[in-house]
């Protein structure tokens, strides 16, 4: 009877088969970043974020994002920290990350949830700076490789940058105005208005309730 096969060796052949699949740039990639993610495992337990800087709101790093699936964000990019008050201590950072314009590319080519910021932001960039505030996100400090001291330092975007970002974001997680919210049992259910189906019976059941306890 054949032991059965080691889950790490099932899992390993099961990447492999996918990374051989890949074309040649993305291939490069996610051996790369196999290397990178695997160190980022070994130092896990001896990382301390009190060793590293206190990063402020509006700071530019450069964070390894990594190699991902879909449009998730990846690569080794710019990112603004928009995090207010980050404590020392977290082992997590708020970012929204940054982007260039492309040599040939026009502000008003860029996608609609990126927010154009201008040139000068990030040192020795020509080609105008994108913030991707669609694509904000908690990431560990163990994907910053700079600054990690004072002398590293790269930039700071300015309140008007940061309040323009803070606007996108809002415009795309807050619900808009002309949508009503239900309050039924201490909880909160938002329906957009007029555009319940008359066949949902969640949705009626929840309508009716709220005619009740007007």
């Amino acid at each position: 009877m054949n032991a059965p096969q080691d889950p790490v060796d099932i899992a390993l052949d099961k990447l492999k088969t996918a990374i051989c699949s890949l074309p040649p740039k993305p291939k490069r990639l996610v051996i790369d970043w196999i290397h990178k993610w695997s160190a980022l495992l070994r130092g896990e337990k001896t990382f301390d974020p009190k060793r590293l800087l206190r990063y402020k709101r509006g700071d530019i790093l450069r964070v390894e994002f990594g190699f991902n699936v879909g449009n998730e964000y990846g690569g080794f990019h710019y990112a603004a920290v928009v995090e207010n008050n980050n404590s020392n201590g977290s082992g997590n950072i708020l970012v929204v990350p940054l982007t260039s314009l492309g040599i040939n590319e026009l502000v008003s080519d860029i996608a609609k949830n990126d927010l154009y910021l201008g040139i000068g932001i990030i040192p020795d960039n020509t080609l105008g700076t994108v913030a991707k505030p669609s694509q904000v996100q908690a990431i560990s400090k163990m994907r910053i490789k700079k600054p990690l001291k004072n002398n590293e330092r790269i930039a700071c975007l300015l309140p008007a940058h940061l309040d323009a970002i803070d606007n996108k974001i809002k415009e795309l997680i807050i619900k808009p105005a002309n949508e009503k919210t239900f309050s039924i049992n201490s909880k909160r259910y938002n329906i957009r208005n007029r555009r319940c189906k008359k066949s949902s019976r969640f949705c009626q059941r929840y309508q009716a309730q709220n005619k009740k306890n007007k």
